[in-house]
């Protein structure tokens, strides 16, 4: 047993429970080898697709390997959700293989597992779904099909081996995508400046930072950017752009009122995930922030919470402040997220 995988199983020992949540979690909760944040709500995790430690890091070696992933072995999960960026990526729109371009940017993946629908327009249902998606997409992987990628991963030994000690089964498209999934829903952000301070520590914040907050919660900033995940993962136009050149939401509803609806990104880390919005056609956090203070462009289906803030420059750059005390220093640096060795 190497390493990492007896660190693993210590949390094991340790009695870390996860708790229940929603429709499909497993009746049974076995203790966990993942540590939710303080204050956070209880963790989902499919009833088919619980935690394991071997099952984590089969999906953590998988992400980090573009030899198994991708069709020409150049990209992975990790060549657009990078750790140092908080696993999104600097990009305006997202890369895959032969350097094709798409037409969205990348979503970060830090707490992504509370997240009922995944995608900018919410079309994908399960963590599960979207990589066996991306695994035969042209635009990502390259696979022509699922059997060819599991045809694959059982040419290699060492692959055979991990999938036996995660399954008892040999490699196939859809257990790659349980260990992948599984990993990805152990990426939990919640240890930043702004946690410090709601939990006590009342030296966290600068005062900028604080007066900051005061304007974010003041302007109605938490009525969709909820704490403590700055998100509540519904779908909003937010009238940000004069023009929307897709749909959005409506591409998956085919109904008018969706178009140009999106998911509510989090707000966490979000110093780190420019460019913004979904097409990445705002480089600057402080631009978004003046966007919103004028109260967005005339769109029809435009949240009609939407109006113009009237804040001065100087509380905008406070809240640009406020917003990032929400950066957590350590998810960039943990070893459990990390490439492997």
């Amino acid at each position: 047993m190497n390493k990492l995988l007896r660190y693993y199983c210590s949390f094991l020992l340790c009695g870390l429970v996860l708790t229940g949540c929603q429709r499909e979690l497993s009746p049974d909760p076995k203790p966990s080898i993942v540590e939710v944040p303080p204050g956070f709500p209880p963790l989902p995790v499919p009833a088919d697709n619980p935690f394991t430690a071997e099952r984590i890091l089969l999906g953590r070696r998988l992400f980090y390997d573009p030899q198994a992933l991708s069709m020409t072995g150049t990209i992975s999960c990790a060549s657009c959700h990078r750790q140092e960026r908080a696993f999104s990526d600097a990009a305006t729109l997202s890369t895959g293989i032969h350097g094709r371009k798409h037409w969205r940017s990348t979503l970060p993946l830090a707490n992504v597992a509370y997240a009922s629908l995944l995608l900018w327009d919410g079309s994908v249902g399960s963590l599960e779904h979207d990589i066996l998606i991306t695994l035969t997409s042209p635009r990502v992987f390259g696979w022509p099909d699922t059997a060819a990628f599991s045809a694959h991963l059982q040419r290699h030994l060492s692959y055979r081996n991990a999938f036996y000690q995660a399954f008892r089964a040999e490699p196939s498209a859809a257990l790659a995508a349980k260990a992948i999934a599984a990993f990805v829903r152990t990426i939990l952000s919640g240890h930043s400046p702004y946690d410090r301070f709601v939990r006590g520590d009342t030296t966290a914040l600068t005062p900028q930072q604080r007066r900051g907050m005061q304007v974010f919660f003041r302007s109605g900033c938490s009525e969709c950017h909820r704490p403590p995940l700055f998100s509540d993962y519904q779908f909003y136009c937010n009238g940000l752009l004069a023009h929307y050149w897709e749909e959005g939401r409506a591409a998956v509803t085919r109904d008018p009122a969706d178009i140009a609806r999106f998911r509510t990104p989090s707000l966490r880390n979000i110093s780190l995930t420019a460019p913004y919005l979904h097409d990445g056609s705002i480089s600057s956090l402080l631009e978004v922030l003046r966007r919103y203070n004028t109260g967005g462009f005339p769109i029809a289906t435009k949240d009609r919470r939407l109006r113009p803030l009237g804040l001065s420059e100087a509380e905008l750059i406070a809240l640009e402040a406020f917003l990032h005390s929400l950066t957590d220093s350590s998810l960039l640096r943990n070893p459990l997220y990390g490439r492997p060795e």
